[in-house]
């Protein structure tokens, strides 16, 4: 194996695409216990959201209508956890790993029956937000696909 195996630029743009999620997530994490409350569901609430935003961006072909189904359902995920937890006296652990769980098989599911995909949602096409343009950034030569912009 060489150092050219790497593929040091995708890797780069892979970070650079994931880290916002992953950072925001912390953050809602660290939210979560400084007010005292375990929230261990974060993973299946991000993957619950971003699966309902493509599809429903697929299906109206309005990446805001798909954006905000998204967070509508991240905010019904987080009422529901709430309620079993608060109203049911339910255990916060169990409540956000149900939630993984439940959330991991069932995304794969759903995107399986309505888009016979391999549980995959199909391109968005038009769908996509536009492109943020850095102008200040040169394109990169080792990263063919940082010309200048990181795909949305």
């Amino acid at each position: 194996m060489t150092f050219e195996d790497l593929h040091l630029g995708s890797i780069l743009v892979s970070t650079v695409r994931n880290a916002p999620v992953l950072i925001f997530a912390a953050m809602a994490g660290l939210f979560a216990e400084r007010s005292g409350v375990i929230d261990i569901g974060l993973e299946g609430k991000i993957l619950a959201s971003a699966f309902v935003s493509a599809a429903v961006a697929f299906a109206t072909q309005n990446p805001w209508l798909g954006i905000m189904a998204g967070m509508g359902v991240s905010v019904a995920l987080a009422l529901l956890q709430g309620f079993v937890a608060i109203t049911q006296k339910g255990n916060q652990l169990v409540g956000g790993i149900a939630i993984n769980i439940a959330m991991s098989g069932l995304t794969f599911v759903v995107a399986q029956y309505f888009f016979q995909q391999g549980g995959r949602t199909p391109d968005l096409g038009e769908a996509r937000l536009f492109d943020v343009v850095l102008p200040a950034v040169p394109p990169w030569p080792m990263c063919p696909s940082s010309a200048g912009s990181i795909p949305s």
